[in-house]
């Protein structure tokens, strides 16, 4: 919300609009928030966190896992490539693309 608006909230709809001050129009319009009859809001609110916790600490163990098996295939390219150069007996430097100006 800037200075030149205002938030208006309807008593009945419960739904929240920004007005803008000097054009009368509206600028956002936010619906009514959903909430269950007779529920319990922190315990739901508390429930969403975890669902959220858990959520996140899988996606993260599985991005450790992924880079693990990515380095590993690496590794395994690495190994393949060197025991290839040692086999063909190619000792020479490769061309360095700065010394070609």
């Amino acid at each position: 919300m800037s200075d030149g608006t205002f938030l208006v909230e309807c008593p009945c709809c419960q739904v929240r609009i920004e007005v803008d001050r000097r054009t009368g129009k509206v600028l956002k319009h936010w619906a009514k928030p959903k909430v269950k009859e007779g529920g319990d809001l922190m315990n739901e609110a508390l429930k969403k966190i975890q669902e959220d916790k858990n959520r996140l600490d899988s996606y993260f163990n599985n991005a450790g896992k992924s880079l693990e098996d990515k380095k590993k295939e690496l590794d395994e390219k690495f190994a393949a490539e060197k025991k290839r150069i040692e086999e063909s007996g190619d000792t020479s430097k490769p061309i360095n693309p700065l010394d070609l100006d």
